[in-house]
């Protein structure tokens, strides 16, 4: 082979180099069908919130006492609480649905020149967790404990029994936006949505409603009960047709 031949084979191979790769950075491949190679897929998040009424109450009801000697501060204590707890028995709630939280003795200490650091006293708190199935008790149950001896309650929340169903309906519907947001999706490039590829579920939250049903009885607490909101995210991947 001629010299004059070599440099044609080899500048032929230069050009034929330089308009593949021209063509892989500028232009768009497409698959047989039509769609972008490797960009057959539609990539979505769905996402859904559910409100729903709760149907279950908690909170935390305590005793706190003083008195300058540590036996009577606890034997007052026992007191009060015993009663609060039988308050509860009356009102219908259950023992499962009651428990002990937390309970403590904590020294008073008088911080005086003459008298530096001396203890003038002690203070016994116990904690008691409940769990209101009945909403339309909450006002009552509240003002039952405060009648009986408690003073200190904290920490009311509303939610649901059964988290999982609730979920559940918040899951189904943020898998019905991510088909709707595909459908979008694909109107506008032209295309339309297939099958599932792979679905994957974001996050899902079924949070406590902090709030303080409003009450007939007038000797109860005003209770206002709200909702719930369940939100779900899911991550969908459809195919393209």
């Amino acid at each position: 082979m001629s010299i004059q031949s070599r440099h044609a084979q080899l500048l032929a191979a230069i050009c034929v180099s330089a308009l593949f790769l021209f063509g892989c950075e500028g232009d768009t491949i497409l698959s047989p069908d039509g769609t972008i190679a490797g960009e057959d897929r539609i990539q979505v998040t769905g996402t859904a919130q559910v409100a729903v009424e709760p149907d279950i109450a908690t909170t935390q009801v305590g005793v706190q006492t003083f008195d300058a000697d540590a036996v009577e501060a606890v034997t007052l204590n026992n007191l009060n609480t015993a009663a609060v707890l039988a308050a509860f028995e009356a009102l219908g709630i259950a023992e499962q649905d009651l428990q002990t939280r937390s309970f403590s003795i904590s020294p008073q200490r008088a911080y005086a020149e003459d008298r530096p650091d001396s203890i003038v006293g002690y203070w016994v708190n116990n904690t008691v967790g409940i769990t209101l199935r009945d909403l339309t008790k909450v006002g009552e149950m509240l003002q039952v404990a405060v009648d009986a001896g408690a003073n200190s309650i904290y920490g009311l929340q509303f939610g649901v029994a059964n988290p999982d169903s609730v979920g559940d309906l918040a899951r189904a519907k943020a898998v019905e936006d991510a088909r709707r947001r595909a459908d979008t999706l694909a109107e506008a490039a032209g295309v339309s949505v297939g099958d599932v590829v792979s679905l994957r579920e974001g996050s899902i939250s079924v949070p406590y409603y902090r709030g303080a049903l409003e009450s007939d009885a007038s000797s109860s607490v005003p209770i206002e009960t709200g909702s719930v909101e369940v939100s779900a995210t899911v991550e969908a991947v459809f195919s393209i047709r």
